[in-house]
């Protein structure tokens, strides 16, 4: 039995247990797309906190697939130093920390991207705002911007990065039929709508070398198909062992409106996939809240497990549960709106 608070080797990722900071937007770098004072406090506090592998807030790729005004980039050589501050910090507390790169495609906000967001079709991603479809060569592009970012997050000293491809922004919007009307070859079957996911694989692995840890986000459902989907999921996660994919973390698209109360929202997909031969070690999120819950998904064959809205309420999480405690949070999503409106990142925390 796997024994969550044990350490542990995840491919080339040496871990002080299998617990997992998820990738968590905090909307607190600066706005020059550098590291912020405040995220630097935020990564010490989990550092300090005993968390086996940190996974940052995504990183756009390039200023046309930013979220938000004060998401951090990686498409600049300008953005290392601040970037190799962090990940110093968060070694010196002996951590493991990972960068998550993503690209938010029909997401970006036209205001803060200076113009109409791409996406894989054109059509409305967000209410009110129409996306334009991506040319083929705009989405090689796109998938060298990955891996340039993925070169910078390695000399940053990161140690891996993941390719963001869940949660509604570009990678996904093309691996989900309902956001991808195309019909050539980025679209239609399953195969071609997961071909950017295989393309920008393999160009980060040329990029960083088959050592350099790289690790995915993938949804283990789809809005309508949720039983049809599978198949298509199965086969990508056979190419990215094939490709030394060092861990895939499983999310699913309704994430979001899942009620306070749900707990480990997806185990049942993930114990599926978690049975079959030649696919990457798998990292469960979602409703993981409570010592039990986390055990009961690596019994179930998860790698790590992990966890986001619990760090933000307390990011001493880990030890609170190792000590018999149970998280404070309570599912709320409060934590997506509080920083910005109140400077507070959990609508727990005193004023």
């Amino acid at each position: 039995m796997k024994d969550l608070f044990v350490p542990c080797t995840v491919g080339r990722l040496r871990l002080r247990n299998r617990i997992c900071r998820s990738a968590t937007n905090d909307y607190a770098g600066n706005p020059d797309g550098t590291v912020s004072d405040m995220q630097m406090q935020i990564y010490q506090q989990l550092a300090e906190n005993d968390v086996g592998l940190i996974i940052t807030g995504h990183a756009c790729v390039c200023p046309e697939g930013r979220n938000d005004p004060r998401q951090n980039g990686m498409y600049d050589d300008r953005f290392i130093p601040s970037q190799q501050a962090l990940t110093a910090l968060v070694h010196r507390h002996g951590g493991t920390i990972v960068q998550q790169l993503n690209h938010s495609g029909g997401l970006c906000p036209p205001d803060v991207i200076g113009g109409t967001p791409a996406a894989p079709s054109p059509l409305a991603y967000k209410p009110g705002i129409q996306a334009y479809a991506l040319s083929k060569t705009e989405i090689l592009q796109i998938q060298d911007y990955f891996a340039s970012a993925a070169i910078r997050a390695k000399e940053a000293g990161y140690d891996g990065i993941q390719i963001h491809c869940a949660h509604g922004y570009l990678f996904s919007e093309f691996i989900d039929p309902q956001t991808n009307e195309r019909m050539d070859e980025y679209g239609g079957n399953a195969e071609n709508r997961f071909r950017i996911v295989r393309e920008t694989i393999m160009k980060v692995r040329k990029a960083v070398g088959t050592d350099y840890p790289v690790l995915l986000k993938l949804h283990v459902n789809i809005r309508g198909q949720d039983a049809g989907f599978s198949p298509a999921l199965m086969d990508m996660l056979r190419f990215a062992q094939s490709q030394g994919i060092a861990a895939a973390e499983l999310s699913g698209y309704d994430f979001a409106a899942q009620p306070p109360e749900a707990q480990s929202y997806y185990l049942e997909q993930a114990k599926t996939l978690a049975a079959l031969p030649d696919i990457p070690p798998l990292i469960l999120v979602g409703g993981l809240h409570s010592r039990d819950m986390m055990q009961a998904a690596l019994d179930a064959g998860m790698a790590l497990v992990s966890a986001a809205r619990p760090f933000i309420c307390q990011p001493d999480f880990i030890r609170r549960i190792r000590d018999g405690g149970i998280s404070a949070c309570r599912g709320c999503y409060g934590c997506f709106r509080c920083y910005q409106q109140t400077g507070r990142r959990c609508v727990l925390h005193k004023p």
